[in-house]
């Protein structure tokens, strides 16, 4: 007989990426292996990286095999697709140097080439920002695809110069719909939910070298194929109704005792500068900065209070 469902909590899966950092251990207080960690993967499901459950009895299952076992009360009715898999991926990003400018494919594209289970709309809550920290947020207004083209055949100072450049503030969101060019900044540590995919196109990497000496791949036909060059495409608003086909991002401020009703979804609490209580029929569950906690769908609803910020991703 299975466990019936509870708040969930993971192992944390930590990425070495060439640009990463130590920022997880000096802001969030995380032991961390050894090496430049980039990203750490706090609610995966994907051939890439899936969580681990770290509490109660269902601790040492990862979340693909909880999906195949729950369905739909941990996903609930909104959560159920033709993939069965968990549609959403939470992680934290350290940008200690620049990320590769890049982009990422729609559904659509990615099913045509057989890429990934999904396209990869995602969304930025920006936990720590160094002064004058940056991101490339779209493309400067009138670039065209003809003019991005020359533009990256040229390299370095081309490129750039077609690059909407955004200085950044914690507590600030930017939602990134694909299509849009974009990049993080040396600096930047962000929060990003997006849909389940690991799908990236490189258009401009610094001209910098992977540890092998070389430089690392570029995909300018595939970034040049995808990317929105609409004349709206860097309207919030915009961008926000398209990410927001795929999940909602909710912010509270020190809640006390916030009823959540999971309307049909399972949700995924995040708590950044203080701590958090998750009560789910009078059983509570306390979070720490910076962690996450997956709320299954069947369990209706739960109550937070917290003194710092918590984020909740859930699907529309």
């Amino acid at each position: 007989m299975q466990p019936e469902l509870y708040p969930l909590k993971f192992e944390s899966i930590y990425k070495d990426k060439i640009w990463g950092g130590r920022k997880f251990s000096e802001i969030l207080g995380r032991s961390l292996p050894e090496g430049l960690i980039g990203e750490s993967w706090d609610v995966a499901a994907h051939n890439h990286g899936a969580s681990i459950v770290s509490n109660g009895d269902l601790k040492g299952k990862t979340l693909v095999e909880l999906v195949d076992l729950y369905g739909e009360e941990l996903l609930g009715h909104k959560g159920i697709n033709p993939q069965s898999k968990f549609p959403l991926l939470l992680k934290l990003i350290d940008a200690n140097d620049d990320l590769s400018v890049q982009v990422h494919p729609d559904d659509i594209y990615v099913a045509k080439h057989g890429i990934d289970a999904w396209g990869k709309a995602e969304m930025w809550y920006v936990v720590h920002a160094e002064p004058e920290a940056w991101i490339i947020w779209g493309l400067r207004e009138g670039v065209t695809k003809e003019e991005m083209s020359k533009a990256l055949e040229c390299g370095g100072e081309a490129v750039l110069d077609c690059l909407n450049k955004v200085y950044v503030k914690p507590g600030e969101v930017y939602p990134i719909s694909a299509g849009l060019v974009h990049a993080l900044g040396a600096g930047v540590v962000v929060f990003e939910v997006q849909q389940n995919s690991d799908t990236t196109f490189r258009f401009y990497d610094w001209d910098r070298l992977d540890d092998q000496g070389r430089p690392r791949d570029l995909h300018l036909e595939q970034a040049l194929e995808v990317t929105d060059f609409s004349e709206n495409h860097k309207d919030p608003a915009y961008q926000f109704s398209r990410c927001e086909k795929y999940f909602k991002l909710n912010i509270l401020e020190q809640p006390k005792n916030f009823s959540m009703d999971l309307d049909d979804s399972f949700a995924i609490l995040t708590v950044f500068r203080g701590k958090a209580e998750v009560t789910v029929n009078g059983v509570v569950t306390e979070m720490e900065s910076g962690q996450s906690l997956l709320v299954p769908a069947c369990l209706g609803t739960c109550a937070v209070s917290s003194n710092g910020i918590v984020l909740s991703s859930s699907l529309p």
